[in-house]
């Protein structure tokens, strides 16, 4: 997507009284985030409804929060990223401007793969983290990252589900998001969303 260039790397305070929510900081230049397909913003609405209502029936402590800014712990004067999805633990608190200490983040794979890639790295720089799922919009499938004795694994767990045919189709197969005891189904993921074409 568009980044927009300056002389000197800008800083997350500046950034943060400049951007209109279009951007996230990337290394310290303002990078436009790709708008989002039909598909996406639909599962992106499933991926919080459905996890929103786990939580609530379990009466957890946690909360999901859509594209809530991140700072990586590297480098973080320079950078402000917006995962699809946070799952934390911590009480919200007016006026924060970053999600406090998540522990699970999601990402739906778009137009652009290399920079959602490149916020899963950053992600996992975060002491809080304990798993990255990153979900495909073009098939059923889930590439799913978990913390384990304090190391990150070289490669993700790769699940999969299954599209049944029907009208309209529907798709079998869960995830388990394994911090907030979950059995997530691949149906409510993919609820209302075209699995015939492109995303």
């Amino acid at each position: 997507m568009t980044a927009v260039r300056r002389d000197e790397p800008m800083t997350v305070e500046e950034f943060l009284k400049w951007d209109d929510g279009r951007y996230e900081l990337v290394e310290g230049v303002p990078r436009l985030m790709a708008p989002h397909t039909d598909k996406h913003a639909t599962m992106q609405g499933n991926l919080s409804r459905a996890i929103g209502n786990h939580l609530i029936a379990r009466n957890a402590p946690c909360r999901v929060v859509s594209e809530g800014g991140v700072k990586p712990r590297i480098r973080s004067t320079y950078n402000h990223r917006k995962p699809d999805i946070a799952i934390i633990c911590t009480p919200n608190r007016a006026g924060d401007v970053f999600i406090p200490d998540p522990v699970v983040i999601i990402e739906i794979l778009s137009t652009n793969e290399d920079e959602t890639r490149d916020n899963i790295a950053r992600f996992t720089s975060l002491g809080s983290v304990r798993e990255i799922v990153l979900f495909h919009q073009d098939e059923p499938l889930a590439e799913v990252w978990r913390r384990g004795a304090g190391e990150w694994p070289e490669d993700p767990e790769m699940v999969g589900g299954e599209v049944v045919p029907g009208d309209p189709p529907t798709v079998a197969g869960t995830v388990r998001l394994e911090t907030i005891d979950m059995m997530l189904d691949f149906a409510e993921v993919y609820r209302w969303c075209d699995m015939g074409g492109a995303a």
